[in-house]
């Protein structure tokens, strides 16, 4: 049984209430690197601040629940931040963006039609 939109809403406004007051948020911030969350009337956005970044060493996975934003280097990952979110990415249409030094994902709000979700870990391409 699938939520009604004013459900997913009260959850996702509950869920973002706790981001924002999350002590170990702003250490993350401090320590990794910094993440906001944001929403549009179409959209979820997850912002990273990538300073002194290359677009090749960021990787962006997505796995059923949660989104990771990666920095590697020669293969290996120096950062990690992993942002859990209260619904799934498996039927949803997820874009990146990277525009020295923001990247930008979006998430549809809208699920993907004639979409059979697989629990498996996505690599998303990253657009400049």
């Amino acid at each position: 049984m699938h939520k009604n939109q004013k459900e997913e809403q009260s959850e996702l406004r509950q869920w973002l209430e706790l981001l924002c007051n999350d002590p170990y948020a702003s250490i993350l911030d401090e320590t990794i690197f910094h993440v906001d969350v944001l929403e549009t009337a179409e959209d979820y956005i997850i912002e990273a601040e990538l300073s002194h970044c290359q677009k090749e060493n960021i990787v962006v996975l997505c796995e059923n629940h949660s989104l990771t934003i990666q920095i590697q280097k020669n293969g290996v990952t120096e950062k990690q931040r992993n942002i859990l979110l209260p619904f799934s990415l498996l039927d949803k249409n997820i874009s990146a963006h990277f525009s020295p030094p923001i990247l930008e994902v979006r998430i549809s709000k809208v699920a993907l039609q004639n979409h059979s979700p697989q629990n498996h870990i996505t690599v998303i391409d990253i657009n400049e």
